[in-house]
């Protein structure tokens, strides 16, 4: 039996728009309270940028960067991981360069293996 209209069913297809317009708000959401939920840690002395970058770089710890720069209002995420170099302007944490100007807070950041159960 034939009708005038065969009606093709495009399954998952009618529904990607759907999917689409959702998972780009929820994108956009999740990048906003990224940004807005980072806090601010405490300035620290040259001196104590100094004994800690030394620490890092002679027993090759993790490090986390804060820098003092604002982006609507808010600070930038941590820059971490190790620091691969640095000269007479900055450090180089893996292909990132901070300014020496620009550190507001460094910390160690505690190594955790991925086979730790907590």
């Amino acid at each position: 039996m034939s009708t005038l209209h065969d009606y093709v069913d495009r399954k998952r297809l009618k529904w990607m728009g759907f999917y689409l317009s959702e998972h780009t708000a929820q994108i956009d959401q999740s990048a906003f309270e990224e940004y807005t939920t980072i806090e601010e840690k405490s300035d620290m002395a040259e001196q104590e940028i100094a004994e800690i970058m030394e620490e890092a770089l002679l027993k090759d710890k993790i490090v986390a960067v804060q820098s003092n720069e604002l982006w609507d209002h808010n600070y930038l995420p941590d820059t971490v991981g190790k620091i691969k170099g640095y000269n007479e302007d900055g450090i180089f944490i893996e292909e990132h360069f901070i300014a020496y100007a620009a550190i507001k807070h460094i910390e160690v950041k505690p190594y955790h293996k991925w086979s730790d159960i907590d």
